[in-house]
Parts: structure tokens; C-alpha cells; sequence
């Protein structure tokens, strides 16, 4: 019985040292909502560097996604008085949960030639819809036969540098078409009339089609009176062959929503919100394909090494290899950068290495934050001299010959899921230098923007 109890111990420990390990992590942060990334389904990303890799994924078979719909029609005054997220500005702009905005004209008040005032109201509409479930279904996707065949040789690196450590299980998207209706009347206080009318022309229910003609007409006809505009936005939406968003009246609004309706729909497209990432060592092909021998000495216990220790281990390698190798990238684009940077200036506004006295007071904008400048003789003179631009490439060649190069070779000589980094004294004394930025200057302000703001005061 006391031999039972271990046994089921022993099963118990490995369950939950198996989930604790690995599993899939959720990202709903700043990580994912750069347009300039491209998440897509099966796509290769390595955590630590939050870098997407290659699609390692064939023919990837997408499970039914689910979508959430969510249409209001409303004034703006009566939003911002329920304490919603809702702000109008001075600045010209109506906001709505920092999400989007719509530019539109706030004033309250106009005087027409004839000495009498006119008012300005708003009313906020917006068809939301968020998409989710949308996941790689792997019982019917298989790895690219290139993947596959690095698994099958055995060139573990390889494939962690091609694919990632992780790869992109699923995508949560969000899709938005935003407009504000304008419309000027004699009187202060909203026309409520008018507004129910224009609800009901816009949304149609429950109306019969005699009904709804007679209704869109009615507001049509006071629409011209009141000068209605229409401002619209729209995010993340698909491409939709023979679709138009573009309005002017009632009907070519109700038409565009139709049709934004329909390019929200597709699950491959809207602005990414959230994303489930999950390791490779996971993934049930990859587990067939890859060759962890089954019989390895754990060099800490002198005992077989349990299968899952190997997952563990060569999932927390193939992070830090990515790590080393990006920081490698980083300064080697840093050393390009600035080479390009200084070629750039030196043929189109210097002569003999030397600026050409209308341009050395030229302000640069910032290229990651607008509002710093610098001027273009400052960036020249003091970041992209000759030595400068070659301590960049020696900084990076030092760096992989005295260090990363060394550990990256003990990673492989371990086998990649024998021995962590951790426990590697030529890896362990790097970890400090793989976040470093280098010159961050070059990094701002190369290639060189000229900016509009008048150059600092001596």
C-alpha cells in the first residue's frame, strides 16, 4: 500500500510540474497593438523579444470564430452625462474610450448673416464588434515540410531561430465604424422629434416599407433644412470588393453600415487585440517529430532525466538563444543605421565631410518622439564621426566573440535540453547586456526627418 501511495505521489508531482512548466500565455497589452506588427495564426514569436518569426504552419485550419456586436445610436451630450468614457475637447476632436476618434467641428454656436444664432448638436453612432475564438484547430494543421524536416535532423537551433520558441494559437480582433451626425437648429435644446426620426430612418425596425419611406423622406427633407453632416471613422475593417463607406445622406449611410457590417465579419481581418501564444514543445507534431533521447543522464541527479525536464529545459534554451541572437541583431542594425545615416547626410548635405553652412541648423524631429529635436550639425558632429559609426561595429563584434559566441556553443554542446542556461557560467555572465540599448540617438534620429519647429535658441 505505502508503494501505491509514492506511485500516485510521484504521478500527482508530474501533472502539476508539467503545468506549471509550460502552457499558453495571454497578451492583451502594447506588445500586440502596433500596426506595424503582423500577428497571424501559426506564425513563430519569441517571447523575450517579443519578435515575430517565420509561419511555420501549413495550411492553417481555423476553428468558427465567435463575434460580439454592439450598436449605439445616441447623443453625445447624453453619453458624457452617464459618466462613460466620452470627452469632447477643445481641440477639435471627439474621443471615445481612447480608442478612435472622429474629427468634427464642437462649436456650440454660429451667427448667421442675418444676426441670428444657429446651435450645433452631435449624435454619436458606432457599430462595434469584437471576434474572438478564432484558433489554429492542430488536430487539422501540420508544420511546413520545411519546419518539419529541421525537426526531423535534429537542428533543434534551427528551427527555435526560424519558428520562435512560441507560436500564435489564437487571435482576438476588434473591428470599429464610428460617425457623428451634425445638425445646426434655431433652438439651444436639442430637437428630439428630429433625432427619433433620424434614429428610426437609420435603424428601420419593426417599420413596414411603406412606413420606412415615409419616414426617411420626412427626414430627409428636414436633414436639408438643419444642415445635416455626417463624419465617419472606421478601424480594422476587411476588404470588401464593391463596398463604399463613404457617406453624404441617409441612404448612402445606411448603405455603408451594411456594407462595414460585412467586411467586419471576416475573421482574418480587424485590429488585434489579444493573442494566445503557446510554446512549441506543446505542440503534439512537433513532440513526434523532434528526437529527445529517450534515455539522458540528468547531470544534477546522476538519474534518467524525465521527458518533461527535457521540454522544460530545452523551451527555456531556445528563449535565451533568441535573446542572445536579437541582441547580436540589434547592434548590428544600430551599426548599419548609423553607417547609412552619416553616407546620407555626407552626399546630400555636406561636401568633404563637411556641412554645408545653410543646413547645420536644421532641426531633426524625432523619429520615435516628435516633440524632442536635435539639430542636424549636432547629429552629425558629435554621434556619426568615423570612429563613432566603427565603435558600433566592435562593440558587437566583442560582444559575440568574447561572450555570446561562448555560450551559444556551450548551449549546443549540452544538446540544447540537457543543461539550462542557468546553470552555464558563460551564459549566466551575459544576461545584464542583452537588454542594453545602444546609441539611442542614432536610434531617434537616423534617417535623418527634417522637422518644422524653429531650431533651439543659442
Amino acid at each position: 500500500m505505502k508503494r501505491l501511495h509514492v506511485i500516485i505521489a510521484l504521478a500527482i508531482f508530474s501533472v502539476i510540474a508539467i503545468s506549471l512548466l509550460a502552457g499558453p500565455t495571454i497578451i492583451r497589452d502594447k506588445r500586440i497593438t502596433d500596426i506595424a506588427l503582423t500577428p497571424v495564426l501559426g506564425r513563430g514569436y519569441t517571447i523575450v523579444t517579443n519578435t515575430f518569426q517565420s509561419k511555420c504552419m501549413d495550411n492553417v485550419v481555423v476553428t468558427d470564430p465567435s463575434y460580439d456586436f454592439q450598436y449605439i445610436f445616441e447623443s453625445i451630450e447624453k453619453m458624457a452625462s452617464k459618466d462613460t468614457s466620452v470627452s469632447v475637447g477643445a481641440s477639435g476632436h471627439y474621443s471615445y474610450s481612447g480608442l478612435a476618434q472622429v474629427d468634427v467641428d464642437f462649436s456650440t454656436k454660429t451667427t448667421m448673416a442675418s444676426g441670428k444664432k444657429e446651435f450645433y448638436h452631435h449624435i454619436y453612432v458606432d457599430i462595434n464588434m469584437d471576434t474572438y475564438y478564432a484558433s489554429v484547430d492542430e488536430a487539422r494543421t501540420r508544420l511546413s515540410d520545411s519546419a518539419a524536416n529541421l525537426l526531423t535532423n535534429n537542428d533543434i537551433p534551427g528551427f527555435f531561430s526560424s519558428c520562435g520558441s512560441y507560436y500564435v494559437r489564437s487571435l482576438g480582433r476588434n473591428a470599429k465604424f464610428i460617425s457623428v451626425f451634425t445638425y445646426t437648429d434655431v433652438s439651444e435644446t436639442r430637437d428630439v422629434a428630429f433625432e427619433a426620426a433620424l434614429e428610426m430612418s437609420v435603424k428601420s425596425f419593426g417599420q413596414e416599407a411603406s412606413a420606412r419611406t415615409d419616414i426617411s423622406t420626412q427626414v430627409s427633407q428636414q436633414a436639408g433644412e438643419k444642415k445635416l453632416t455626417i463624419t465617419t471613422n472606421a478601424y480594422g475593417l476587411g476588404k470588401n470588393e464593391g463596398a463604399t463607406l463613404i457617406s453624404y445622406d441617409l441612404p448612402t449611410f445606411k448603405a455603408a453600415i451594411k456594407d462595414a457590417f460585412i467586411s467586419m465579419q471576416n475573421p482574418m481581418t480587424g485590429k488585434v487585440t489579444t493573442m494566445e501564444v503557446v510554446p512549441w514543445v506543446e505542440n503534439t507534431e512537433f513532440q513526434n517529430l523532434i528526437k529527445l533521447e529517450k534515455k539522458v543522464v540528468d547531470p544534477e541527479t546522476g538519474k534518467t532525466m524525465l521527458m518533461y525536464k527535457k521540454k522544460h529545459i530545452l523551451n527555456l534554451n531556445s528563449e535565451y538563444l533568441a535573446e542572445i541572437e536579437r541582441a547580436d541583431r540589434n547592434m548590428m542594425n544600430i551599426y548599419y543605421k548609423a553607417k547609412l545615416c552619416k553616407e546620407t547626410i555626407e552626399s546630400s548635405w555636406a561636401r568633404k565631410k563637411k556641412l554645408l553652412p545653410e543646413f547645420e541648423s536644421v532641426v531633426l524631429m524625432n523619429n520615435k518622439f516628435p516633440s524632442q529635436t536635435m539639430t542636424l550639425k549636432d547629429l552629425y558632429e558629435k554621434f556619426l564621426q568615423d570612429k563613432q559609426v566603427d565603435d558600433l561595429l566592435q562593440r558587437e563584434d566583442k560582444f559575440m566573440k568574447e561572450k555570446g559566441e561562448k555560450c551559444i556553443d556551450k548551449l549546443l554542446e549540452s544538446g540544447m535540453f540537457i543543461t539550462s542556461w542557468r546553470k552555464i557560467p558563460e551564459c549566466w555572465n551575459i544576461r545584464g547586456e542583452l537588454a542594453a540599448v545602444i546609441s539611442e540617438t542614432v536610434d531617434e534620429y537616423c534617417m535623418p526627418t527634417f522637422s518644422k519647429v524653429a531650431p533651439p535658441q543659442k
